[in-house]
């Protein structure tokens, strides 16, 4: 009984030296814990870390194109500089959610040719959203709005700029695609069979000819033009235009609709200067507003095969993607609905310089932007 009465109080007794041994072996194995951890958090952010996946290798190339790579100051961003919030419960917190992303390399998610490229949208959406919510302070980090040289800007940008820096901008609403890529708008498939008399849709500028064989050029249709389809031949198909024109001069650009600036088709001039006139006119009337007489017109046209989509909102929901990603330089989207078809024109003209979009996209978002504004309760190809 004595003896297990000592093992008792060495069990469930401890003595001060085996308590202070206890805590003292506590406080080694904390702070090895703790060295251990630091150490594994800062190896997994280097760039080498983050680029050690295959799928990485490719916004790494796209990286290095720019000035965050690598500039005449050789001040330079790595990975975890912009992807990895330096407060550190927010570093922890995003470690834990980058989790799921090792899974999804691990499992093969962009093992694929052509994986990324499918994905970039997904991942793009997410890591601007993240930036958004804390007002891109990743950038913020570097970039401070009370430290820039404004008079030294150029006009354009001091213009910009004092205007972010008087709300606190998120850089993410106008950068976007600074170091990266952007993703590329989903390519629409055209119909593969046409249904005579059915109206379709441009998928994108097309060439318009006279002859079947298109030899003789004699204008052109912008994006998104609705068309009714007549007949197909080996390599084209032969489509009816009815829209609208000015009935002054040549009146070679022809229009969605009277007295709106919606641009259908452009003709050339030695095709309206053709006799007798190769076009037929169905209507007249006198605009309103400008006075100005208008005549619609109708034609029939030979345009190449795989051109026209059967689904318009294909089309819009691709301009709505880049319109969402691009427009947003100095200030909130405002509402599509908010303007008219003419308004949108100016005000698109002065948003166009601040973005990357090049001057064939730049059409197919001010249509988008004309053909749901305040002029269209609903859309009339619907």
């Amino acid at each position: 009984m004595k003896l297990l009465h000592l093992l008792k109080n060495f069990f469930f007794k401890p003595s001060k030296l085996g308590l202070g041994v206890l805590l003292v072996t506590g406080a080694i194995a904390g702070i090895i814990a703790w060295i251990v951890f630091n150490t594994v958090l800062e190896e997994t952010s280097t760039e080498e870390f983050c680029v050690s996946c295959h799928s990485m290798e490719q916004p790494l190339e796209e990286l290095k194109e720019k000035a965050h790579f690598s500039n005449k100051f050789g001040v330079a961003a790595t990975c975890a500089d912009c992807h990895l919030p330096h407060k550190k419960i927010d570093k922890y917190l995003r470690k834990i959610e980058a989790l799921k992303e090792i899974f999804a390399e691990m499992t093969g998610k962009y093992d694929e040719e052509g994986s990324f490229e499918k994905h970039r949208l997904e991942m793009a959406e997410r890591e601007w959203a993240r930036m958004s919510a804390n007002g891109s302070q990743a950038c913020k980090n570097c970039h401070r709005y009370d430290r820039m040289k404004f008079d030294e800007m150029k006009p354009a940008a001091r213009e910009a700029m004092k205007a972010a820096a008087a709300k606190d901008q998120s850089c993410i609403d106008c950068h976007k695609g600074i170091s990266h890529h952007l993703p590329k708008p989903k390519e629409v498939e055209a119909v593969s069979e046409l249904t005579e008399g059915t109206t379709y849709f441009t998928k994108a500028s097309a060439s318009l000819f006279a002859d079947e064989n298109m030899q003789q050029e004699i204008g052109n249709l912008e994006w998104a033009v609705p068309v009714k389809f007549i007949k197909s031949t080996g390599n084209a198909d032969l489509v009816e235009l009815e829209m609208w024109r000015k009935a002054k001069g040549f009146g070679r650009v022809w229009y969605h609709e009277k007295g709106k600036s919606i641009t259908d088709a452009v003709l050339t001039k030695e095709f309206m200067k053709t006799k007798p006139k190769p076009y037929t006119v169905i209507e007249k009337v006198k605009d309103e507003e400008t006075r100005l007489p208008w005549q619609k017109v109708k034609v029939q046209a030979w345009i190449a095969k795989s051109q026209l989509v059967d689904n318009i909102d294909t089309l819009w929901a691709k301009a709505e993607g880049i319109y969402k990603t691009q427009c947003s330089t100095c200030h909130k989207q405002p509402d599509i609905a908010h303007f008219d078809a003419n308004t949108w024109v100016g005000l698109f003209s002065g948003m166009i310089g601040f973005t990357n979009i090049d001057e064939a996209t730049g059409k197919q978002v001010l249509r988008y932007l004309q053909m749901h504004s305040s002029d269209f309760e609903t859309h009339p190809n619907k």
